[in-house]
């Protein structure tokens, strides 16, 4: 590669940020016009000069995420874009590998969604969670009505932090959604910018709010009929799920349907009286991948009652501080992990596993039991086998937020 240097942006380099961007995600808009600003981002720019020009870039989050029970910190990757004129020339592997190591000692864990899954799998990343997607008419979910004290206000911007409270207890028991601040409320959920902002109502109860549902209307069939599309949506209990239901279900004069996004295993098929009803599609959502071996298994928590002592021989071609092999101590809910070869997996271990899998462990994506039966974990003792499932059991994995 010729001369090349990633840094932060300089105000400067936003305009072409901005440009670069446009062309990559939005080339049916055409060029932004010369007066026009670009716009500001909640995230920090980055960029890949090749000798002096700028190359390639992307964008870095700096998130907090529901983890085995605590909030830790986790980078979000986006916006990564190259111009064609410098395509095919393996930028982005050097934007993944320089913000892998800006991340190191900061963020345990990293999250991105991708343009093509496997074009990141190369890069050590995997699916962090699936997404069921439904769709409906309204009174296919008439199931609900009655069996919630739970009313619906319609709620400000401003008042963001009302809802704050029930989104935590919603993220509670899902891994990996994000702890949000005012400025994503107001900008990723209300969208006080766009035109096209949703309505968002807020569930409330005598005990205050326990929920939020954000949707907007569009065009459904073609004939006049709407579509009513959930954006943004959480619940503290049952009850506050139910009392969006029969709110969505109240729709039933003014839209032909409902659609919205729940996590793989949320049981709404389920509750459909005739699930024929409803359309219900399962897909993969955002990937995810350890940025440091050791320093993740070293933060995140694990169950009171499992304790082990094991060693990882863990492959990873694109960091090469995790291509080694680790030793893993577990007691009290608590872990250790240190790094025991310096970079060569010849040392005898326990276990061998790719970094994408060992991510997926991680973050309860799917438990020790399915990883080897898809050939991406290999171990011979059973004892290590159900010593490594009690560190680390299947969870309901949730990040919805679009980034």
């Amino acid at each position: 590669m010729n001369d090349a240097e990633f840094r932060a942006l300089d105000p400067a380099d936003h305009e072409e940020f901005a440009r670069i961007t446009d062309y990559a995600f939005h080339p049916a808009d055409g060029p932004r016009a010369a007066d026009e600003e670009p716009p500001d981002r909640i995230a920090d720019r980055f960029g890949l000069f090749v000798d002096g020009e700028l190359a390639s870039v992307c964008a870095h989050y700096d998130f907090s995420a529901r983890l085995r029970g605590e909030w830790v910190p986790l980078a979000g990757l986006a916006a990564v874009a190259t111009p064609p004129e410098h395509r095919r020339q393996g930028y982005v592997s050097r934007i993944v590998e320089e913000s892998l190591d800006r991340w190191r000692g900061e963020y345990p864990i990293a999250a991105l969604w991708p343009f093509d899954r496997a074009y990141y799998e190369q890069f050590g990343w995997a699916t962090a969670n699936e997404v069921r997607e439904y769709g409906c008419p309204p009174d296919a979910l008439a199931f609900a009505r009655g069996r919630s004290e739970a009313t619906l206000r319609r709620v400000r911007p401003e008042e963001w932090e009302r809802l704050q409270s029930a989104h935590e207890r919603h993220a509670a028991s899902r891994e990996l959604t994000l702890r949000r601040d005012g400025d994503w409320w107001r900008e990723k959920v209300f969208r006080v910018d766009d035109d096209d902002r949703p309505f968002v109502y807020a569930v409330e109860r005598d005990d205050g709010p326990v929920g939020h549902v954000a949707y907007s209307f569009s065009d459904g069939d073609g004939h006049g009929a709407d579509t009513l599309t959930v954006a943004d949506l959480a619940f503290a209990d049952d009850e506050a799920l139910l009392a969006i239901l029969e709110f969505l279900a109240d729709h039933d004069s003014q839209a032909a349907d409902v659609r919205l996004v729940c996590e793989a295993d949320s049981g709404l098929l389920d509750r459909f009286r005739d699930p024929s009803a409803a359309d219900c599609t399962v897909k993969q959502g955002p990937m995810a991948r350890l940025v440091d071996v050791a320093d993740a298994l070293s933060t995140v928590s694990y169950p009171a009652d499992a304790s082990a002592d094991v060693t990882l021989a863990v492959s990873d071609d694109t960091a090469p501080w995790n291509d080694a092999v680790f030793r893993l101590r577990v007691a009290d809910g608590a872990g250790r992990c240190e790094r025991v070869t310096d970079g060569s997996l010849d040392a005898p271990a326990d276990l061998t596993v790719d970094i994408g899998t060992l991510s997926q462990l991680v973050v309860g994506y799917h438990g020790v039991d399915a990883a080897r039966q898809l050939g991406a974990l290999s171990v011979d003792d059973e004892a290590v086998a159900d010593a490594l499932a009690a560190l680390f059991p299947s969870r309901t994995v949730f990040l919805r937020d679009f980034f």
